[in-house]
């Protein structure tokens, strides 16, 4: 535990979120806004302190035309058009209170800081709460695997859940989201589940209307985890009968825990109705479950986001499932169940990469549970004999490693596990620094043509110097017009021809190359401009592959852009699919995409790479 809790402290001194003053940002500054609205501003319905504290601090994206105070954790009310709705429940503001007061108290009466609620007290009292939070996981955790496993064993599961897996992203750099928070729950959860079968006292079963009440108000999916009471322990149909008059005989008790759980949700009815007149309120409007097509596959395997993708070591775990079906069937129903339920309801979800994401996100608050199934699966390889045991370690050994790396170089804007592509995974294994070959995997996930096997034609080049366009610009030219691509021209002059014409065949490609400048970066990798090379069939659209222009322009360093105010050349290939046909058309252009920044694009020249 010494050697885990070592590596949080040591990481935390290293996130650079608290000392630029910005840890409260983004989905962040939604959980944390009730306690500034409550305590501070006394508005939690107007919001009016917002905009301004936005315009100071700059905590979270600005800009949302469907959301009047410009941001995405704040709407109006239907219901009510004079008043917001903050977009996400309060659970998280509950637990961040204690380390709020705190900083309120100590600013308003013995520093000079303003008692705004996101000054430097504020900020480095919600980072502290990040940490103390992940620590009194690990303790806990400890506490819970020491029931079933040596302390030996304990050991390397500690390090295990918190330094191999996703979670180590979630518990330094992104503390305060959800899933810490959930994991340091579901651990007591459990651990209060144990004591009270041993002795079903009260107290325990007030400990877990708190811990299950928080869990749900933080997220209301979450309420999955009521099964840990229901089915901890439970091995048969005989052992689920004997928990139901546990239960009944226990009534009151239960009882209790239902109005427990009541209590700790009142808080937010009462927060609902104040500000939409209603007792409930979908906060979520438009976003929603598709719960007749989970992503499964994609949220479990696929290279955008997947959970066993990035936090293979889980494997281990599901392994174990079975392991428990064979030695710990008391276990077995409880982890299955609650494990099926929870990736069917995530995946559900439409945004079932979860933005913003170090592998699956939403998969770290299942980890408390899963702990067992994993202990249970390394317990048995480690009793398989030398060769198993140093095959074993090693494996773990590597994958501590490669998670360690990986989140180092998604620090360094290298490794990017939203919109990864197979082909940028595997071009920067291992890389610490990047190529534009590297970044042109990532956008477009094709190979390379091999040169040596291909005659190349160039069949257009434009220098922009007939075009009489708008858009056409001598301002910042290389050495005659260039296209100025920006929100009022949003596409260069289109090269179009069909691929009989062309005289190209399935397994030959199209190489689109151009010039390009901009003054600017566009830091969001969603909205660059982009080169596109698109292929339609009967005027419908059948493969398009665009490259983003601003990040390999001049020193390429990460992915979110390149070098501003410098001209050079950028290009990339696209191979003719296997199903072309002749009368295929293939169109090359230069494409705005969003973004706010305008982009000059010179010499776009196309070329045919045929087989010899």
């Amino acid at each position: 535990m010494g050697l885990v809790m070592a590596v949080l402290l040591r990481m935390f001194v290293a996130v650079d979120s608290w000392t630029n003053l910005r840890v409260t940002k983004y989905d962040v500054f939604g959980y944390y806004l009730y306690l500034p609205a409550t305590f501070i501003y006394h508005d939690v319905s107007g919001l009016g302190f917002v905009t301004p504290i936005l315009d100071q601090y700059d905590l979270t994206n600005r800009g949302n035309p469907a959301h009047p105070l410009g941001n995405y954790e704040v709407s109006r009310a239907r219901t009510d058009p004079d008043s917001y709705v903050i977009k996400y429940t309060m659970g998280l503001s509950i637990l961040y209170a204690p380390f709020f007061g705190a900083a309120h108290l100590y600013t308003k009466y013995l520093s000079s800081y303003p008692a705004d609620g996101y000054s430097l007290p504020y900020q480095l009292a919600a980072y502290l709460a990040g940490l103390v939070y992940a620590l009194i996981g690990l303790v806990l955790l400890r506490r819970l695997l020491l029931l079933y496993f040596s302390d030996a064993l304990t050991a390397v599961l500690l390090v295990v859940v918190y330094c191999t897996t996703n979670y180590l992203c979630y518990a330094v750099f992104k503390s305060l989201y959800s899933h810490n928070f959930l994991f340091v729950l579901h651990t007591a959860t459990l651990l209060l589940t144990h004591y009270w079968l041993q002795q079903p006292r009260l107290r325990y079963i007030l400990g877990l209307a708190l811990t299950i009440g928080l869990a749900v108000l933080i997220r209301p999916t979450e309420v999955i985890i009521m099964l840990v009471p229901l089915l901890l322990g439970v091995a048969s149909w005989a052992g689920l009968r004997a928990r139901l008059q546990l239960l009944w005989a226990k009534r009151l008790q239960v009882i209790c825990f239902g109005l427990g759980v009541f209590l700790v949700m009142v808080p937010q009815l009462l927060y609902w109705h104040h500000t939409s007149g209603h007792w409930t309120y979908d906060s979520y409007p438009g976003e929603s479950f598709d719960f007749l097509h989970p992503k499964l596959y994609s949220g479990l395997l696929s290279f955008d986001n997947g959970w066993l993708t990035y936090t293979p070591v889980m494997v281990l775990a599901i392994v174990g499932l079975f392991i428990l079906w064979q030695q710990r069937r008391d276990w077995f129903w409880l982890v299955t169940l609650y494990l099926s339920l929870h990736v069917y309801i995530a995946y559900s979800w439409w945004c079932w990469w979860y933005m913003d994401s170090f592998g699956s996100r939403t998969m770290v608050q299942t980890y408390p549970l899963l702990s067992l199934p994993l202990g249970f699966c390394l317990q048995a390889l480690f009793q398989r004999g030398v060769a198993v045991r140093m095959l074993t370690a090693s494996l773990l050994v590597l994958l501590t490693a490669l998670n360690g790396f990986q989140l180092w170089q998604r620090q360094e804007g290298i490794f990017m596990p939203e919109h990864m592509t197979r082909r940028y995974y595997f071009a920067i294994l291992g890389k610490t620094h990047l190529t534009k070959n590297d970044l042109t995997k990532f956008d477009t996930n094709e190979a390379d043509p091999d040169h040596t096997r291909y005659v190349s034609e160039v069949t257009h080049f434009n220098n922009f110097s007939q075009e009489s366009a708008p858009g056409v610009t001598n301002e910042f030219a290389l050495a005659a017009p260039a296209f100025q691509v920006d929100a009022q021209h949003p596409y260069s002059p289109t090269y179009r021809q069909k691929l009989g014409d062309l005289k190209v065949k399935p397994g030959d490609w199209i190489e689109a190359s151009a010039q390009v400048f901009f003054p600017d970066k566009a830091w969001d990798i969603n909205q660059m401009p982009s080169l596109v090379i698109e292929f339609k069939r009967n005027g419908q659209t059948y493969k398009w592959k665009g490259m983003r222009l601003m990040n390999k322009v001049g020193e390429v360093s990460t992915v979110y852009g390149g070098t501003p105010k410098v001209w050079d050349e950028v290009r990339f290939d696209s191979k003719v699919s296997s199903d072309a046909q002749p009368d295929d058309e293939v169109s090359v252009y230069a494409f705005q995409n969003g973004s706010v920044q305008p982009v000059l694009v010179d010499n776009l020249m196309v070329t045919v790479l045929r087989h010899r």
